[in-house]
């Protein structure tokens, strides 16, 4: 005969134990927003207890509880629950409109294992770890974590401290279900038939037997998660649904902290959704009163999208060379800010108006932090990293993290060896992002190299990043420019004429076409909108009169700066005239340019520069009806 599950508080053994204060306090040192952190130390557990037979699905659900469901946890929760004085459940259970929060994960092992803590076993011992131990050691092999006290953010987002778990996992050659519940509260005394006692402050939820409680388990734990509105997990599957009743959000309301937990998942959890749309190794979902939340994919969020490409070619060896030790590996890529601000979340994260900064990851592929760098020496650019440790430094790099695996506190290393393997990486890090900060060197046709310093709006060489962004000029070299007809191609580039009269300003470079028509760079290119998207912009003028027909020859410069890309891979986005803008702003869209010059009037070619790369510009003019 069964008897209805209900509540057990825990009292001081003759031995003492850890008192429900200090685990809540664990993870104040912590900045984060606890919905941040619930969706770090959640999704860090989930991927510990990765089954490996596929992808990880992880799920984020938050429901008001209908009519009918609302008295069932109301029955089911409050036998012998503690008095509102020592836990807040009583109350929680009590408003009338009751919410739960869910987090569930498939694709993971479940919490299997032994379910007292006194029991020595060999293999899994998850649900002793998570449910029952607190701050206890992992192996910290091929994890990203371990369950010590970062679990508890699932305490500190209930209102009551109060939560569910519902498990699937493995034992032996059978699955079997699990479900009990879990409250960290205050330690306490207070007066019991047995006389005064001391508790913990923590209280257990489930089959009470031989003074302490176990999980429901097999059919009855079925049958009361059913009862409870709990999903079932997929059938022959293993898993955990952990349920945060009455959850916590401050000032926001219910679909603000939605939307905040999808950006935290994709600032915190974006390594894990790669590649987009494939055989990512997470699978994400969030649902609001069966509404789903949309959760972006990294390469549509702009301040995101540097990181993601930065990830794509860590191509930089960060060593030791004396102690012959590889630390990890680096990716920078620098680009033209995107429009806009950072959403809250990446704001949290150390991220401002500007981007220069360093995802720091373990192997894992969780993000540590961002760790913040010298700023761009242009207002208007930036540069984004991402360094991923070596598998040799995991343990090491694991061992510097918080409760909260939010930074790494490599000078709390106590191995001698270890804190200095640290502590160099995160030196040659930042010498790579002081590096990144600053001018770079282009080099034009002739190989020269030309000092980006001074051009303040020209950033050749550095416009991998965001779609949409990025260019340059490569000025002229030859004086025996000609120009190309349409189906050749577009013309070279001429050398710079500084004796040309009457341009009232320093040298600029002037590109002279094949019928010997004259053209004066005005100044460098820069960046501008059109129609809400970025462009660059040449301006010039036109040096000769007549009837004159203008030309443009655009290129994708190759990565070392000193080749170009005339003809694009199949299928590749490539640089495209908008038109040429008067100086009045009117701007006539056309892949060539009829018009008289000699007048002083100021032209514009805009171009759409091709995404993630470095735009040539060249502009080249002809007389109309013979050579000059």
């Amino acid at each position: 005969m069964t008897t209805t599950p209900r509540w057990l508080s825990e009292s001081y053994g003759p031995g003492g134990g850890g008192a429900g204060e200090g685990i809540l306090r664990h993870l104040d040192a912590t900045e984060l927003d606890p919905l941040t952190l619930l969706v770090r130390e959640s999704a860090q557990n989930s991927w510990d207890a990765r089954s490996g037979h596929g992808p990880v699905d992880y799920r984020v659900e938050l429901r008001t509880l209908s009519p009918a469901e609302a008295p069932v946890w109301r029955d089911l929760l409050l036998e012998n629950a503690p008095t509102t004085e020592h836990l807040q459940l009583r109350a929680s259970l009590a408003r009338s409109v009751l919410r739960v929060l869910t987090v569930t994960d498939t694709g993971t092992k479940g919490l299997g294992g032994p379910t007292r803590a006194d029991v020595v076993a060999e293999g899994d011992r998850d649900f002793v770890s998570f449910v029952r131990k607190t701050g206890s050691s992992q192996d910290l092999d091929s994890r990203g974590g371990t369950y010590g006290y970062g679990k508890v953010v699932f305490h500190l987002t209930s209102k009551p401290h109060t939560v569910l778990v519902h498990t699937r996992c493995r034992v032996g050659d059978r699955l079997e279900t699990r479900l009990i519940g879990w409250a960290v509260h205050t330690s306490y005394d207070t007066d019991t038939v047995e006389g005064p006692k001391t508790f913990t402050g923590r209280h257990y939820w489930g089959r009470v037997q031989d003074g302490y409680v176990e999980p429901l388990v097999g059919a009855e734990a079925d049958d009361v998660a059913r009862k409870l509105g709990l999903k079932a997990l997929p059938e022959g599957e293993t898993g955990t649904t952990v349920a945060v009743i009455e959850p916590e959000f401050g000032d926001r309301e219910d679909a603000e902290a939605m939307r905040w937990i999808a950006d935290a998942i994709v600032w915190n959890l974006w390594p894990k959704m790669l590649p987009e749309g494939g055989d990512a190794p997470m699978r994400f979902s969030i649902t609001h009163n069966g509404t789903e939340v949309r959760i972006p994919r990294p390469s549509e969020v702009p301040h995101l999208r540097p990181f993601v490409r930065a990830h794509g070619d860590m191509d930089v060896l960060i060593e030791h060379k004396t102690m012959k030790r590889p630390l990890g590996r680096l990716g920078i890529r620098k680009f033209i800010a995107p429009p806009g601000k950072p959403p809250a979340v990446a704001r949290e994260a150390g991220i401002g108006d500007r981007l220069h900064h360093t995802c720091l990851m373990r192997p894992v592929d969780l993000v540590v932090k961002y760790l913040e760098g010298p700023p761009f020496f242009e207002d208007h650019g930036g540069y984004a990293g991402v360094f991923r440790a070596d598998d040799a430094m995991d343990r090491v790099f694991a061992l510097s993290e918080p409760a909260s695996h939010d930074d790494w506190l490599v000078d709390g290393l106590q191995d001698l060896d270890e804190r200095k393997l640290a502590k160099h990486a995160l030196k040659k890090i930042a010498d790579e992002m002081k590096a990144a900060s600053g001018p770079a060197a282009v080099a034009n046709n002739a190989g020269d190299g030309v000092s980006l310093a001074g051009m303040s709006k020209m950033m050749a060489g550095l416009m991998a990043g965001a779609p949409g962004h990025g260019g340059s000029a490569v000025f002229p070299t030859t004086d025996d420019t000609r120009s190309s007809s349409p189906a050749g191609g577009h013309p070279d580039a001429g050398a710079p004429n500084p004796g040309d009269a009457g341009s009232g300003a320093p040298a600029r470079p002037t590109a002279h076409g094949g019928r010997g028509a004259r053209l004066r760079y005005l100044d460098e290119p820069f960046h501008d909108t059109v129609d809400g998207r970025a462009v660059l912009v040449q301006r010039f003028e036109l040096v000769d009169t007549g009837e004159q027909l203008v030309r443009s020859r655009l290129a994708v410069a190759l990565n070392d700066a000193v080749g170009r890309e005339g003809d694009p891979p199949r299928g590749a986005s490539v640089p495209t005239v908008l038109g040429w803008r008067t100086e009045d702003g009117e701007l006539h869209r056309a892949d060539e340019l009829h018009t008289d010059g000699g007048d002083g009037r100021v032209w514009s070619l805009v171009v759409r520069p091709a995404p993630d790369t470095v735009t040539e510009i060249v502009v080249a003019a002809e007389r109309k009806g013979g050579d000059a």
